[in-house]
């Protein structure tokens, strides 16, 4: 993006602006010298400088801001950037690059003096300290719900990033490249903001074939039940909070306060239907999620167990992990977009992810869910990626799974899980999804002996609903209002 040439020809020009026709790009912000940081803002207090620093490729600086130590800045933290008005009513989409430490949510804001509108994007740990480069769509803009009313697109005076929902941000860093409109849309446009139907609904799953059994209802050989079928004896229901991303880490969020206290009383909704364990959101659509957890431990073992979820839930189930239901390994149950079934989570494990095959569904003219089908492209949502899959020592392909699962019916989930450092095994329906070794992993902040002395050598096995948060790229089709996840014939053989 910025060559040599474009770089001479700048010179000491901060925030440029280029008169081109609308079909051409026009460089927003560019940060090149002190001026162009001279009328910065944050919401919280904070050190505004430039660095030599730019994404794989380029050259020149960017603008880093580091958030005071002692910013107070536990909901949100924003970095705004003055600009000469400016016309942008022929623009297609923005382009700009972010590096952070900040794993979560943020908004791009566009403002018109008092008129906002914003651009959500979301950071993972995978992608913590790496550019990352984001096209937003002018049409997937939305309005601030603080600002008086969409953005005169003619009149655009301020740019600003703001990171909210996962503080606090103390001590954290974002750099922002330089800024760029373009009058036609990139072709890697996700095509989700494309879509302009029917509401692609989740929740029950209806349109299915005769119910099949997968097996005996009975314990197979070796194997005993965790679950009775008649009653939640022997599991414990725990709320699901907050806590450090692994073993050490800073972990600066509020235990206390009435906030706390509510979260600490949801325990989610958990019941026993037809001889299955349900779970949900308590009350449903309440974004609140929860763990059911044995109050048994256990080391080495194998795990099966038949599940049922609705399409656009975010569950699974965590093993060796704490009596509160996290840390621990999930082995992943993400029935929803971008989802992915038998992969793996390191909750409090420094975020481990990896995922063979990523899982999205098919629906008719009236927005109904009808079928499973591999996730299309969606470059900046996409939870599967080359290091997410480069993870597992064993990942099938996503046609395998597919001719594999039954939808809208029970499928049975297994997992094998050996050794001090676990190696991690799943099966769907008898057919292997994927292998993981703990001991191997490489990923940021993750330390396999620092996981074995906090969760040790035995631990509890946990059901989880997810929370749905809002802000949350993915929203409500993280956990559909109402929808459910269903459990039985839970059976456990110990291993030597």
């Amino acid at each position: 993006m910025k060559s040599k040439a474009l770089k001479s020809f700048l010179g000491l020009i901060v925030i440029v602006l280029v008169a081109q026709e609308a079909q051409g790009e026009r460089i927003i912000a560019n940060f090149e010298d002190e001026k162009s940081i001279s009328q910065s803002n944050t919401t919280h207090a904070a050190i505004v400088s430039l660095i030599d620093d730019a994404p794989e490729g380029e050259e020149g600086r960017s603008v880093r801001t580091v958030v005071n130590s002692d910013a107070g800045a536990a909901k949100y933290f924003g970095m705004g950037f003055m600009i000469p008005q400016t016309d942008l009513s022929g623009a297609a989409e923005l382009r700009f690059s972010l590096k952070t430490d900040i794993a979560g949510t943020f908004n791009f804001q566009i403002h018109s003096d008092n008129r906002v509108s914003v651009y959500r994007i979301s950071t993972d740990d995978s992608a913590l300290g790496k550019w990352q480069e984001f096209a937003a769509p002018v049409k997937a803009f939305t309005k601030a719900a603080w600002a008086g009313d969409m953005v005169d697109w003619s009149k655009v005076n301020k740019i600003q990033i703001t990171a909210f929902g996962e503080g606090p941000y103390n001590g954290k860093t974002i750099i922002l490249d330089r800024v760029v409109a373009d009058g036609k849309a990139a072709k890697t446009e996700p095509a989700r903001e494309e879509y302009s139907g029917p509401e692609r609904r989740g929740g029950p799953i209806t349109n299915v074939a005769p119910e099949k059994t997968s097996h005996s209802a009975d314990p197979p050989e070796g194997f005993r039940s965790l679950f009775d079928g008649k009653t939640l004896r022997g599991w414990n229901a725990m709320p699901r909070l907050p806590i450090a991303k692994y073993p050490g880490a800073p972990f600066k969020m509020p235990l206390q306060g009435e906030a706390f206290e509510n979260a600490r009383a949801n325990v989610g909704k958990w019941m026993v239907e037809d001889g299955a364990i349900v779970g949900g959101q308590d009350p449903p659509g309440s974004g609140r999620g929860a763990y059911l957890v044995t109050e048994e431990k256990f080391g080495d073992f194998e795990l099966m167990m038949d599940m049922k979820p609705d399409w656009k839930v975010d569950s699974g189930f965590l093993v060796r992990t704490a009596a509160s239901g996290s840390p621990g390994i999930q082995i992943l149950v993400d029935h929803r977009p971008q989802g992915g079934i038998g992969g793996f989570y390191g909750n409090g494990l420094a975020g481990v992810h990896a995922m063979p095959f990523a899982i999205d569904a098919e629906y008719d003219d009236e927005g109904n869910p009808v079928a499973i089908i591999s996730a299309g492209p969606d470059p900046e949502k996409a939870e599967l990626n080359a290091k997410t899959r480069g993870l597992l020592q064993y990942a099938a392909d996503v046609e395998d799974f597919l001719d594999a699962w039954r939808w809208g019916q029970w499928n049975t989930i297994k997992v094998r899980c050996e050794g001090r450092i676990p190696t991690l095994t799943t099966w769907v329906n008898g057919v292997k999804i994927s292998v993981l070794e703990m001991s191997t992993v490489d990923w940021e902040n993750y330390d396999a002996e620092a996981c074995f002395e906090m969760l040790g050598r035995k631990g509890h096995i946990s059901l989880e609903v997810h929370n749905s948060n809002l802000n949350h790229w993915l929203g409500k089709d993280r956990w559909w209002p109402g929808a459910v996840v269903r459990w039985k014939d839970i059976f456990i053989r110990e291993l030597n």
